[in-house]
């Protein structure tokens, strides 16, 4: 069998995993409630091609931007990126882009009611205005204001004393200028909260919200 090398193998991981990347943060937008958060009501969750590179960990000369489209249209190249950055350890670098890559397809699953969520989220050096977590990695989001994938971990590093489970999760094509979908969550829950997102839901929820109300 033939031995791929380490780079190869990080261009064949960042290509493979592009679509879905698009397909599932940049083509949506997520809004997010938990009573883990107490800085904000919600969080709104709004990716971008640019975000993907850092949760590939390597270094390029390419803007982040093109970076993607090439990961996207299956042209990235080894002569795209480097596996080393300025004045960190070569070891260590190799070490963090092999965790990153190994867990990179768990990112698809974090927007689901298996996952954990934490505010005002640290580890070592890494500083995030929340983070979502399973069992097999975890995904810091910097606020500004929305959402935006910042930083990749392997395994869950939340903090048990302060994370908890997502209440809410709403889903919204990102064309769209109001969140249609309930994908975490009960009725009675989007009931509950609706005075926090009345004015980002779509008449569909708002339909779900009054006739929950009339049963009652």
């Amino acid at each position: 069998m033939e031995q791929v090398s380490f780079k190869t193998r990080v261009k064949n991981v960042a290509i493979e995993n592009a679509h879905k990347y698009k397909a599932y943060y940049v083509d949506k937008d997520y809004l997010l409630i938990s009573d883990a958060f107490h800085d904000k009501n919600y969080y709104c969750v709004k990716a971008e091609k640019d975000n993907y590179l850092h949760l590939l960990g390597v270094s390029t000369k390419l803007s982040a931007e093109s970076f993607f489209d090439k990961c996207e249209d299956g042209s990235l190249s080894e002569d795209d990126f480097e596996i080393m950055a300025n004045e960190r350890d070569a070891k260590s670098v190799k070490g963090s882009i092999r965790r990153k890559i190994n867990v990179l397809p768990e990112i698809f699953e974090l927007m689901s009611e298996k996952s954990m969520v934490e505010e005002s989220f640290q580890k070592n050096k890494v500083f995030c205005s929340i983070a979502s977590a399973n069992d097999e990695c975890t995904l810091g989001f910097v606020s500004t204001p929305a959402a935006r994938p910042k930083s990749l971990l392997k395994g869950n590093e939340l903090n048990s004393q302060k994370s908890k489970p997502i209440k809410i999760i709403l889903s919204k094509k990102r064309n769209e200028d109001k969140y249609d979908n309930l994908i975490v969550g009960s009725k009675e829950d989007l009931v509950e909260n609706y005075e926090l997102v009345k004015a980002l839901v779509s008449k569909k929820l708002e339909n779900i919200i009054l006739s929950e109300n009339k049963k009652e």
